[in-house]
């Protein structure tokens, strides 16, 4: 029996895993295993596990993306409305007052969606009142509330609705809103309704009472149109599905190929005479066999 075979420096023994480039090992050939392997399945394998990394990326991405349609889909439903409900909502000063910018979902809306429309609805609960409703610049706003009690919504959830308030004190009487000629849009009466299509610019939402006296009390809605709301839930939801579903059919596809028993390579006849002879050398794929460190030549065993 031969004794058992080291590898000299330099080259791969032949049952370590397949690596690249190929290897001619000098030693005893076995008549049915070739002592040399195929070329680059380290490359492969490093390829498929990047190929997986990347699709599982890519279903969390789409998973995302359909999460983040479907729910702008139920906000939204298919009037691409956001609706806050009726809500009470009162103040003990003279005025409610809102920046348009403060709404959500009405700033930078315009300017991405087209023309966003804002709808606020109002009747009041208290006896003998009529509620006024105005949309003005922010400028002639203030001017008018100059000295003038109010609560100011520095942040408005439309859904869930939620007002943030801020007091703003002061003892002055305001003339009744009615009278002023700066409101871009205005509405009055026991239950005003008040449209306007957002612009760019500071604008000023008020709620008063027609006749400028405090408390102010009543039950709103507010309503927020952006265009093509639902549309967009819905190529969310669906470009987040398909994504999902090509990455899986990669990764399947990956599995597959990797399951798939690899040929064996078929021994080169001119290998062998080498290996037989006693000689190590390397295969160089691009300059022809190399000399490699030589060994005593052994007997065969017979």
């Amino acid at each position: 029996m031969p004794r058992p075979h080291r590898s000299p420096p330099g080259t791969i023994p032949p049952d370590c895993p397949d690596r690249c480039p190929a290897v001619i090992y000098c030693g005893p050939i076995h008549p049915l295993r070739p002592r040399w392997r195929g070329l680059g399945h380290p490359v492969i394998c490093a390829a498929g596990q990047s190929l997986q990394l990347v699709c599982r990326w890519v279903i969390v991405i789409g998973a995302l993306a359909a999460i983040g349609g479907g729910a702008l889909m139920a906000l939204f439903g298919s009037n691409d409305t956001l609706n806050s409900g009726v809500q009470n909502v009162s103040t003990p000063t003279s005025a409610l007052v809102s920046p348009a910018g403060s709404i959500q979902g009405a700033s930078g809306a315009q300017t991405v969606f087209g023309s966003v429309r804002l709808r606020i609805t109002a009747t009041p609960t208290g006896a003998g009142h009529n509620l006024f409703l105005g949309i003005g610049p922010a400028s002639a706003v203030d001017r008018y509330l100059s000295g003038v009690s109010y609560d100011a919504a520095t942040n408005v959830s439309v859904t869930p609705f939620h007002l943030t308030l801020a007091r703003h004190g002061g003892t002055a009487t305001p003339p009744p809103p009615g009278s002023q000629s700066f409101w871009v849009a205005k509405a009055s009466g026991n239950h005003p309704t008040l449209t306007w299509t957002v612009t760019s610019g500071s604008y000023r939402v008020v709620v008063m009472n027609t006749d400028a006296s405090a408390p102010v009390a009543f039950a709103g809605g507010l309503d927020l149109t952006i265009p093509h709301s639902f549309a967009i839930g819905i190529g969310l939801l669906i470009g987040g599905i398909v994504l999902i579903l090509i990455a899986i059919a990669l990764i399947v596809l990956g599995v597959r190929t990797r399951a798939r028993p690899q040929s064996q390579p078929v021994p080169d006849p001119a290998a062998g005479a080498l290996a037989r002879s006693g000689c190590t050398g390397r295969l160089d794929r691009t300059r022809g066999l190399g000399r490699g460190p030589r060994r005593p030549l052994r007997p065969e065993a017979r």
